[in-house]
């Protein structure tokens, strides 16, 4: 891991969605939009092609064009994480190449889990470390039990892999403690921790992790980012109220209606959203009411 790996890592990132039209084609334009009004914010950077980005729905070629995208239109300055996950090392070897000289800071990779009976610490040890040996760009390890068949780091493993100079850290989304991997990291290693959700993002921060990417910060960025803000000027009392807040509106808004629920709020925020694609089903009617309904009642619409 580079010096200022840890800088570039510091800081707020959205999964972001992959946008849609009404015949489920890649929205590259709204893509673009929504780029150009995250550049505004203080948002560290972008995270495409991940689980909120719908990244097994997605063929390789529209892949790559959504990085194309990000490169051209994310402001200078911001850091731009690629997911790249695929089912063989060789294969996501394969896939960052194509995409490393786009502009790609990081490829964040979830653990194969088609075989997730054979995924030992021994298998993953030799995934991550042959995809790190290869890669053109750091990567960072994707801990995600809820979309890898419950595969779920162990702490040792990630003590190993910490170690290795061209893994960066670790995003954990999992129900594990984040002081578990926090704690893990060898002394000395520059390895970076970030919270994978908003309910773990400032108990996180506190115990030492660099950033989060958050669902959240997709439809509320500046709540997001205020919160990083207010922890590392030591305004914890700020801090803590506005965290209450953050994870009690995520729990009751779009965080119980999963990749259409934060789409829907994004609509609603003025980002563009739309549906998914097939076969995950768009928010309900009903749903989409309670939803602005919520927002409405916290004084966000």
């Amino acid at each position: 891991m580079h010096a200022n790996d840890q800088e570039k890592l510091s800081g707020v990132f959205p999964p972001c969605m992959t946008v849609f039209d009404e015949n489920e084609e890649v929205a590259y334009d709204k893509i673009a939009e929504n780029i150009e009004r995250y550049n505004r914010t203080k948002l560290k950077g972008y995270m495409p092609l991940g689980s909120n980005g719908e990244f097994r729905s997605l063929t390789d070629g529209e892949s790559v064009k959504i990085i194309e995208v990000y490169r051209r239109y994310r402001d200078k300055g911001k850091t731009l994480i690629a997911g790249v996950g695929r089912e063989s090392a060789k294969i996501t070897i394969e896939f960052i190449k194509r995409i490393a000289d786009k502009g790609v800071d990081f490829a964040t990779i979830l653990p194969p889990y088609y075989f997730v009976g054979f995924m030992t610490d021994d298998a993953l040890m030799r995934y991550y470390t042959k995809i790190a040996d290869e890669s053109p760009v750091p990567v960072m390890m994707y801990n995600a039990p809820k979309f890898a068949a419950g595969l779920t780091f162990s702490a040792s493993l990630v003590s190993v892999l910490a170690a290795h100079p061209n893994i960066a850290g670790i995003k954990d989304t999992s129900k594990e403690d984040i002081s578990i991997y926090i704690n893990a990291v060898p002394k000395g290693a520059h390895y970076c921790v970030m919270a994978g959700t908003i309910e773990k993002f400032y108990s996180g921060l506190m115990l030492g992790a660099v950033g989060g990417v958050l669902s959240m910060a997709n439809y509320l960025p500046d709540m997001c980012c205020r919160l990083q803000e207010l922890q590392e000027t030591g305004n914890h009392e700020e801090a803590r109220k506005l965290d209450l807040y953050a994870r009690r509106l995520s729990k009751n808004a779009a965080g119980n209606y999963g990749v259409a629920g934060v789409k829907a709020a994004m609509d609603l925020l003025g980002y563009h959203g739309g549906n998914p694609r097939n076969p995950v089903l768009p928010l309900s009617g009903e749903a989409k009411a309670e939803l602005k309904a919520t927002l409405q009642k916290e004084g966000l619409l």
